[in-house]
Order: structure tokens, then sequence, then C-alpha cells
């Protein structure tokens, strides 16, 4: 939605190697592949006017991924004289995108389940499960220049409508589940205002308002005419049929001498928590790995779980969700209580540690990416505040 991944550099916050119980199932480790733009000429088909899409399918949504040699599947089929430019995005992808789009491949696998039940519950195409390629290369915590984040790449003014919660504490367009459900909710919007996907794609790049104010223009137009008219934004004339070419590539991986496979996604454990809890801390106690942790709740924006009120629910690999429900409601874990202090012009961390009755080191503990010598004006410091839990 902030510009789709093939012509943005999306920038994902680094974080460390998982272990292998977790990594071959999650394939998250490393940093973001940079944007680069496919440039493809278009074909300059003769004018036609592009046959009436798909309807809504019913069709099973992200099927396991086609890899034999029966007729290729879609439910958004693409017109007869653009068919020869999706083609061509097809061909310059393989050739110089492969490694993305193996690494997109691989990462999918984490997130397939929840995708495909959000668009089966909808009867959606089930192509559209591969938005997320274009969007962000399957990494939850991309962030765009724009500012559009998560999987889905959602502004906050997209996001806001759908109920997220974009805060101090968390923000949930990381959330894959309520960023799918708002993603495949905004897909839906669209779809009712042009009853087309091609132009609801579009509208999901460029904006509803844009679109609408290029068809006022040319009434009667359909995507494809107005990319031929050249009256599309360049980057959203090239995001349909990019994405239609990833899909593709995608739905049917085995065929284009990708790798598929074919292991289980990893399953979760679901634990409310009624108190902000440190994941660094959970993770000794109970043995969850911390990176797990993280991969597992991505919605977070400190290594610490919200205040009671937010009814946060921790998400956890299923092995450990024993382990760590005992140790929460075990003694050993301390209680901490966190407040979040906004950077002020004359703030020091010496004068918050005085305020808040804790010590600098500790304050540096839980925010390591702040410098004492360079705080700025506007930064988030976490202040933790542990008191030994009560007997009572």
């Amino acid at each position: 939605m902030g510009g789709h991944l093939l012509r943005r550099k999306t920038v994902v916050p680094g974080r460390r190697a998982l272990p292998v119980v977790v990594l071959a199932a999650l394939a998250l480790a490393g940093r973001p592949t940079a944007a680069c733009a496919v440039e493809l000429n278009d074909p300059s088909p003769p004018p036609q006017a592009a046959p009436a899409p798909a309807p809504v399918s019913d069709s099973d949504p992200l099927a396991p991924l086609q890899g034999h040699e029966a007729p290729e599947v879609a439910t958004i089929t693409v017109p007869d004289p653009d068919e020869d430019l999706v083609g061509r995005y097809v061909d310059g992808l393989l050739a110089t995108r492969r490694q993305w789009l193996q690494q997109c491949l691989d990462r999918s696998i984490f997130f397939r389940p929840v995708i495909s039940k959000a668009l089966a519950d909808r009867g959606l195409p089930r192509e559209l499960g591969y938005l997320p390629a274009v969007e962000s290369g399957f990494q939850e915590r991309a962030v765009s220049p724009r500012g559009a984040a998560g999987l889905w790449q959602l502004m906050r003014n997209t996001a806001s409508p759908y109920g997220l919660r974009m805060d101090l504490w968390v923000d949930e367009r990381r959330d894959v589940e309520k960023a799918t459900a708002a993603s495949v909710g905004k897909l839906v919007e669209n779809y009712s205002i042009y009853g087309d996907w091609y132009l609801a794609l579009a509208a999901y790049n460029c904006g509803v308002g844009k679109l609408s104010g290029i068809l006022r223009r040319s009434p009667g137009s359909d995507f494809w005419t107005l990319r031929r008219k050249g009256l599309l934004p360049r980057e959203t004339a090239s995001f349909v049929p990019q994405f239609l070419a990833i899909a593709r590539i995608l739905g049917h991986a085995g065929r284009y001498g990708l790798d598929l496979d074919w292991d289980p996604p990893p399953q979760w454990s679901v634990i409310p928590v009624d108190r902000p809890v440190d994941l660094r801390m959970l993770s000794r106690a109970s043995g969850a790995p911390l990176d797990a942790l993280l991969a597992g709740n991505p919605a977070l924006n400190f290594m610490v779980t919200p205040p009671a009120d937010y009814e946060y629910k921790l998400k956890v690999p299923s092995d450990f969700g024993p382990a760590v429900e005992a140790v929460l409601a075990g003694e050993q874990m301390p209680l901490l209580e966190f407040r979040v202090h906004v950077v002020e012009e004359g703030d020091t961390l010496f004068g918050m540690s005085l305020r808040y009755k804790v010590s600098v080191p500790l304050i540096q503990q839980f925010n390591p990416a702040v410098n004492p010598r360079a705080l700025r004006i506007g930064a988030r410091v976490l202040i933790p505040i542990i008191s030994p839990r009560s007997s009572g």
C-alpha cells in the first residue's frame, strides 16, 4: 500500500539468526533484499476491451503449491491482449530475482495458514495470498519510506478504520492475524467499489481517491485501458502485472524451478498475559528461545508485553507453551511495571533515574539503542519499575 517492494527500499529491523528448530520454518534471518524494479517494455497490444474479470472465487485459497505438470489453476485471469505483458514480467523475475522469489516462498510458509483462512472465510481468489510478496517480501517487520508497515504494508490511515492499534506499546500493522484481516477487508471494500479485481488491486496501491479521480477523467475504462493510455501512476501501472506474475510463479513454484518445502508451519500456543512481562526474562526462565518469542509477537514495540488493560495474548512455540505458562504462574517471575517516557528538551538518563527511582544502568539495559549523550527529543524510553511478587 505504501509503494510496492519491487520499486522501493523496505527496511526491516535486524534480528539474530533463529535456532534451527524455528529457523527452518520461519526463514526470517538476514536483512531484506533491497527493492529494485524489473523494467519491462509494454508489448503494445492492439486496443481491445478486457473481458469481465473472474468473480470472487469459492475455490480453496493458497492450495498446496503446485509443482506438478497439471494445467495451471488461476482465479484471477489475465485478458488475452495483456497476457504477454504478464508473461514478460514472469520471465524478467525469473531471470533477475530468482533468489528473492525463493526467499519469499520460504518466508510465506510461516504466514500461509493465517492468510489461507482469511481468504477462505471470505471466498476470495487464492492469488491474493501472494500480495505480501509484492508489498513486503513476506516480512512482517518491513517499513517503507512512506511509513507503511507490516506484512501488508498498511498506512496508518488505512489501518485505523479496521481497529488496528498503533501506540507507544504496539503496532498491530505488524500483527499477522490482525493486519491480514484488515487487508482482506480493504481488498473486499475495493472490490465492492469497482467490481473488478484489477482496479481493486490498483486502488490498494495508489488509494481509492486517486484511482476514482482517474476513472472520472476516463469513464468506463478498465485497468488495462487506463494503463495503455498512461493515466495511472507509474508504480500502480506496474504493480498489478507484477503481482499477477509473482502470484503465478509462487503459486506454481515447482514448475518454475523453485524449491518447495513441504514441512508444516510452526505451531503456536496463545497465552494471555495480565501484566507487562520482559521477554528476555521469560526466555531465560522458561527455555523458550528469545528469537522465537520475538518472531511470534512482531507487534510489540519493545521486548516487553503491554500493560494489563491491553489484554495482550502472547504467542509462544507450542513446545514451550507449558513451560511459559508455569513460569508466568510461578513465584520466581518478578512483577514488572513499565512506563514510557517521551524525551523532552533538557532530559537526561540521570534525571530520569532520579524521577523514576531506578538506576541508569537498568534504564540502559531496556533501551540499548538509546545514546545517553545524544537523547533525541520525542524518542521513547522504556522505564522499568520492578517489584517482587506479593505473597498475598
